[in-house]
């Protein structure tokens, strides 16, 4: 007998908690759609808290999913995204402490040809700068200033939505990115950039 396909048995546009109610049903398929939801900007949010290290966010988002399914199997959730944030937060922690022997390396920019009639490449050019600058000065922030600003400035999160990811409180929070800010400011200040172009 073929597999019932995916797209077939369950509606793309459902929310999360009918998502769950299938998998808890036993329609272990329907997992399938919340790693189509979430994955991408999963990976994002660990690729950026293990310092730009690619092969290991892989690693890690693949954790997330394993023990986000086991999880939900068996156990109530109240809202899936902060849940999965949290769990990759947690799994992210783990693998830093489990691997600070480990060092990143940056791959450095390479020299591009620039057509100075053309503006539209000039501008990605600045923007892929730009991008490439603040990756750089990030990865020199410890882990959890680094996670708390990708949270704040990439996934326009709310202070009270990071206290439920981290575990703390919206004060907390607000004070760690206070210092987080500072911290990286005075990074780029040091080298003589504006840190006003980036925030």
């Amino acid at each position: 007998m073929s597999k019932i396909s995916f797209t077939q048995n369950i509606d793309h546009t459902f929310a999360d908690d009918k998502i769950l109610e299938q998998i808890r049903t036993g329609n272990t398929d329907a997992f399938e759609l919340i790693y189509e939801r979430y994955h991408q900007q999963l990976y994002r949010y660990i690729w950026t808290f293990l310092n730009f290290n690619t092969d290991e966010a892989w690693l890690v988002l693949s954790d997330v999913f394993i023990k986000t399914y086991t999880y939900i199997q068996k156990n109530k959730v109240d809202t899936l995204k902060s849940f999965l944030y949290r769990t990759a937060h947690n799994a992210a922690v783990d693998w830093i402490r489990t691997n600070q022997h480990q060092e990143n390396i940056f791959p450095r920019d390479t020299q591009k040809y620039i057509d100075m009639d053309d503006q539209d490449q000039k501008q990605k050019l600045n923007t892929e700068h730009k991008q490439a600058l603040i990756k750089q000065y990030l990865s020199q922030l410890d882990d959890t200033y680094r996670s708390v600003l990708y949270l704040i400035y990439y996934e326009n999160k709310s202070y009270d939505e990071i206290a439920l990811i981290q575990k703390s409180n919206k004060n907390s929070i607000g004070t760690l990115v206070f210092q987080a800010k500072k911290k990286l400011e005075g990074l780029m200040t040091a080298d003589g950039i504006d840190p006003t172009i980036f925030f």
